[in-house]
């Protein structure tokens, strides 16, 4: 726990840092956790032996798409496409052509790079600089509602096979702290940054994100189960790697983003 604590004394304030100033230095913040987050599952992937995946090539196609999105080109989507594409012609040229080779090596970048890239979508968004707060508010209550609920009420496992340690009960209170945390936000945002936006929006935010978020969790824990590691990496003290701490937050990104752009703005 004074790991976690320690991490997030240094982390917060470098997140806050990195939104604040926007364009070029949040995309260099994307493209370095989202290089990491790669090298990362990739690695996990090829513990694997007849996983083989050219990882730097993988890292600059997706800083390409990260480019593109920060962009909001007309060109994400048809890029995606080219992605899928590339990488089962890719193989054909390689000495021992797979097609789990190539269905790995797509979804590396279209679960990382596409989904965290969501991220760079919300500097074109009116209240963008606030509104992308919600990624984190939803995350990060989830998780730590959940935590301290599972710990002194949780008894009915919630998936054992995938994460014995999770509990329904925990589950339950991370959705309520989302949705309790999210109200306050937008509590914040109308009264003190006059931002007119109805609080069914951040009730509904709050409630479905948070289950977004719990499925994003127990997606990296399956993979992590399959491929028989504890951690995807060390970098962040008591958390893991760059996917141990963002898996929720990848999920969560392109859920919230869209629901704003449907339904807020």
């Amino acid at each position: 726990m004074q790991k976690r604590i320690f991490t997030a004394i240094l982390g917060i304030p470098l997140l806050i840092a990195v939104i604040k100033l926007g364009s070029i230095p949040l995309l260099m913040g994307v493209i370095l956790l989202s290089s990491i987050g790669l090298k990362e599952i990739y690695n996990t992937f090829e513990t694997k032996k007849e996983n083989q995946i050219n990882v730097n090539l993988e890292i600059g196609l997706n800083i390409l798409l990260l480019i593109i999105m920060n962009l909001n080109s007309e060109f994400i989507f048809p890029y995606i496409i080219f992605l899928f594409m590339f990488h089962f012609s890719y193989q054909l040229f390689t000495k021992n052509p797979s097609f789990k080779n190539a269905l790995l090596g797509f979804i590396g970048i279209f679960y990382i790079g596409f989904m965290l890239g969501h991220i760079l979508l919300f500097d074109t968004l009116i209240y963008g600089e606030y509104l992308i707060w919600l990624v984190f508010i939803v995350a990060f209550s989830t998780d730590t509602f959940a935590y301290f609920t599972g710990i002194y009420l949780g008894n009915k496992k919630l998936c054992p096979n995938i994460s014995p340690k999770k509990t329904i009960e925990g589950s339950v209170g991370g959705i309520f702290g989302s949705l309790f945390t999210c109200i306050l936000y937008g509590i914040y945002l109308n009264k003190v940054q006059n931002i007119n936006i109805s609080m069914i929006h951040f009730m509904i935010i709050g409630f479905f994100a948070s289950i977004i978020s719990q499925f994003g969790d127990l997606t990296a824990s399956l993979i992590k189960r399959n491929y028989g590691i504890k951690d995807f990496g060390k970098i962040f003290p008591g958390h893991g790697g760059i996917l141990d701490r963002f898996d929720s937050i990848i999920f969560v990104t392109p859920i919230i983003y869209y629901y704003i752009i449907n339904f807020i703005t």
